[in-house]
């Protein structure tokens, strides 16, 4: 493995620390009680709708068997809906209901406030140089899914 493939691989390890770094007491306050999964589901599934269980399960980082009770507990609440396949009935979709929708702006706007809370430490220059890195890391993210996907 060369020298620079092996220093991404030691700064891919660190961005688990970043991430919680970052998001340390960052909880969203709704009147909805969501735990950490749901918000984060509800929250990709905002960016992402209609795609699938599989889909979804594999980008919030769960087993297929805990997201499925992240999901139940999503429509329990009334916050998502299930859409089957027509065509495979075990395929199966999920899309924010009106009420998921508000929750999901809510969490979103408040994590964004506590993430730019944060980052008040950093200079002018950091924040750049931290934005420009988090631009490239999301377009090779993307880069690398696609790879996958096909």
């Amino acid at each position: 493995m060369s020298d620079q493939k092996e220093a991404i691989a030691g700064l891919v390890l660190g961005l688990p620390i970043f991430m919680r770094t970052l998001l340390e007491g960052g909880t969203a306050k709704t009147e909805t009680r969501l735990n950490i999964s749901e918000e984060r589901t509800l929250l990709y599934i905002q960016k992402h709708e209609g795609e699938t269980m599989t889909d979804y399960s594999k980008r919030v980082g769960l087993a297929r068997g805990s997201f499925t009770t992240v999901a139940d507990s999503l429509e329990e609440k009334g916050l998502v809906a299930r859409l089957f396949d027509p065509d495979d009935r075990r395929k199966c979709a999920l899309s924010l209901t009106e009420e998921g929708k508000r929750i999901a702006r809510e969490i979103d706007h408040q994590f964004r406030q506590h993430i730019a809370a944060r980052l008040t430490r950093l200079t002018g220059e950091e924040l750049g140089n931290l934005k420009n890195a988090l631009e490239i890391i999301a377009a090779a993210a993307e880069k690398l899914n696609d790879r996958r996907n096909r």
